[in-house]
């Protein structure tokens, strides 16, 4: 008996495709509650994201991101949407984003294409096959929407609105053409900042100051853009002509350089290569997925990856301290995945069935049956989730232990053929071909998880997709 699965729909449409094609919100909404309540999951909610394209930043996409923190609160099963190019154009950022998933035990089902999926060989070569044509599609477009905005920026021409107006500016039309212009409401507001910031040389002291004198009008946020923006020069991308300036460009470089004192520079540690083994290992004390990180060692600075239970990091909710040395797994996969596969291979063929009593067959089918109903009072609202999922638990443990005595184990049912097909004629020399992504992919399309040792941070076994 299967637990009812909790639902998150995911639903995007862009401006411009809602205006050439009527891919509405609302449209895509009642196709895919529709298709939730063919599956019997239960919807928690629905994301929308109106007017942005699949190919934005991660970080622009705000209904994405509030269904993360749904995911990372363990409260959904499955993400729901329409078609792949709903979820994303972009490679990097759909990777990003199944790491999550994998960590939460949440997949995601793209309704009008069952043949997208990350559950079969066929299904990733679809999945990655689709991804790459959207996201060239994507940045064909994007590249003439970028000469038009070229040749407008030589012109002066404004090609924003009004939400990205830096501080201190607004549109205007002049002789019939969109311009940037101070804005008279805060031209000596921005003028008292500057002041103020190259006699104390303090991005957060302006900030307090500028809010002491005139109420909370100013962010440190603000205050960070308009230090390294060159609209404050009067430039803009190759025209050093764009729009009135506030400061000189002597001024602005010496902003930068007082920056450069004030703050310790760092690399970006959000734009990171891709971890080989995201989501595969299992905590063997409180069976969650273990959380890719890493550090950076050595006069080389090289990046040292590993694998943690973030139960023990974070909450201090398991006593599993170990950490799994990527490189050092990948070795040991690298020299005995074929070992392991004809060992598994073996066991699956020599495992027997047992047999138990009637008496425990009808008992278990009691359960179920109550399953069943526990099932129906919950879709009816008559239970809180509270409830539900503590009832569940406790009659699934139950049936459990009836199940494992009278169900037969697997008697070599199972076929390792398509594994060892990946893994036929020189297979690691076109694997240590692969970049990161590809190597990941890899591992992902023949193990299903990794189960760790409890005393090392070493592997104690590997269950494959088969």
């Amino acid at each position: 008996m299967s637990k009812i699965l909790r639902c998150a729909i995911y639903i995007r449409v862009s401006s411009a495709e809602q205006v050439m094609h009527g891919k509405s919100l609302e449209a895509q909404l009642s196709y895919l509650t529709d298709y939730a309540d063919r599956q019997g999951w239960k919807v928690i909610g629905h994301f929308a994201d109106e007017g942005k394209t699949a190919r934005k930043e991660l970080k622009r996409r705000k209904a994405i991101k509030e269904l993360l923190e749904r995911v990372k609160g363990n409260e959904v099963d499955v993400v729901l949407f329409w078609k792949m190019d709903r979820w994303f154009r972009n490679v990097a950022d759909f990777y990003k984003v199944q790491d999550i998933l994998d960590a939460h035990d949440c997949r995601w089902v793209a309704a009008a294409e069952p043949s997208m999926n990350l559950d079969t060989r066929e299904g990733r070569l679809n999945v990655n096959i689709m991804l790459s044509i959207n996201q060239n599609e994507t940045d064909t477009t994007s590249e003439r929407i970028k000469f038009v905005n070229e040749s407008s920026i030589r012109q002066g021409k404004a090609i924003f609105g009004d939400a990205a107006l830096p501080f201190g500016y607004r549109i205007d039309v002049i002789d019939g053409v969109k311009r940037l212009v101070k804005d008279p409401a805060r031209e000596a507001l921005v003028n008292e900042i500057f002041e103020y910031y190259f006699t104390h040389q303090s991005k957060t002291g302006t900030v307090k100051y500028i809010n002491r004198k005139y109420g909370d009008v100013f962010s440190i946020t603000s205050m960070l853009t308009m230090c390294k923006s060159p609209f404050y020069y009067g430039a803009y991308r190759d025209n050093d002509n764009y729009c009135p300036s506030y400061i000189t460009k002597e001024q602005y470089d010496l902003m930068q350089t007082i920056n450069a004192k004030n703050i310790k520079i760092r690399e970006n540690q959000t734009k990171q290569d891709p971890y080989l083994f995201t989501g595969l290992f299992v905590c063997p004390l409180c069976d969650r997925r273990l959380a890719s990180a890493r550090r950076i060692r050595g006069k080389q600075k090289k990046y040292y990856r590993y694998y943690r239970c973030l139960n023990h990091y974070a909450n201090s909710a398991c006593e599993y301290s170990r950490v799994m040395n990527e490189a050092v797994c990948e070795d040991y996969l690298i020299n005995n995945i074929e070992r392991l596969i004809l060992e598994k291979e073996i066991e699956v063929k020599t495992i027997t069935a047992e047999k138990k009593s009637a008496e425990k067959i009808i008992n278990a089918n009691d359960y179920r049956r109550e399953l069943d109903r526990l099932n129906n009072m919950y879709q009816k609202g008559r239970i809180s989730e509270e409830k539900y999922d503590s009832e569940y638990a406790r009659i699934s443990a139950i049936l459990k232990e009836y199940e494992d005595s009278i169900l037969p184990f697997p008697s070599g049912n199972k076929s390792f053929d398509k594994i060892k097909q990946t893994l036929s004629g020189d297979w690691l020399t076109i694997y240590q071909s692969l970049d990161r992504e590809n190597k990941r992919t890899f591992w992902r399309s023949i193990i299903e998880s990794i189960e760790c040792n409890v005393d090392t941070g070493t592997i104690k076994d590997v269950n494959f997709l088969i």
